[in-house]
């Protein structure tokens, strides 16, 4: 009896103790934010300047997966803003874009307007959007050139950066790929 007693007491603890554990590591991760919330937060938005092989500026932006095979990342029409506004991306010199959206090596542009994309009910479908791609490869160049915060006149200290060659930020790497429609 004194050792069924015992075993039940022993369980109990392990129980509890257990849940206890649970409960605390479980709001401990919810009032702590994770380090890629803080990195995230002190990071803030690059200043990625790009071009591109024609005009997209006007065309929705989507990415794709590193084969260029599948779209993996997409807004919803609500999505397609920046401060308030369409979020195209912002005219500098000799062709270069500022970003406003979220441009990557991966990016590829869709044959929807910023306006016509806007007015949508719901984002079109994944066949749909492949099926709109305007171009396979339509990034010729990106830049990185650091935080958009640390720049008191963005687009006047981006085009100085254009007119010198980009010193000290960093060219994004270009790979050429097909897209294959299955």
């Amino acid at each position: 009896m004194k050792i069924c007693r015992c075993l039940t007491f022993i369980g109990s603890l392990i129980l509890f103790s257990c849940h206890c554990s649970k409960n605390t590591t479980t709001s401990a991760a919810e009032s702590v934010p994770s380090t890629d919330n803080i990195n995230q937060v002190t990071r803030g938005a690059k200043a990625i300047v790009y071009r591109t092989n024609r005009d997209y500026s006007n065309l929705v932006p989507v990415t794709m997966n590193s084969e260029k095979t599948k779209i993996i990342s997409y807004p919803a029409p609500t999505d397609v803003f920046y401060k308030g506004k369409l979020a195209k991306p912002t005219p500098l010199k000799n062709g270069y874009l500022l970003d406003n959206r979220g441009i990557n090596e991966n990016t590829v542009f869709l044959n929807y307007t910023y306006e016509e994309y806007s007015r949508l009910t719901e984002a079109p479908s994944l066949q749909e959007m492949i099926l709109r791609v305007a171009e396979k490869n339509p990034i010729v160049e990106i830049i990185d050139c650091g935080l958009r915060y640390q720049y008191k006149d963005e687009i006047k200290e981006l085009n100085a950066l254009i007119d010198a060659n980009f010193p000290g930020c960093k060219k994004v790497i270009i790979k050429p790929h097909s897209i294959y429609l299955e």
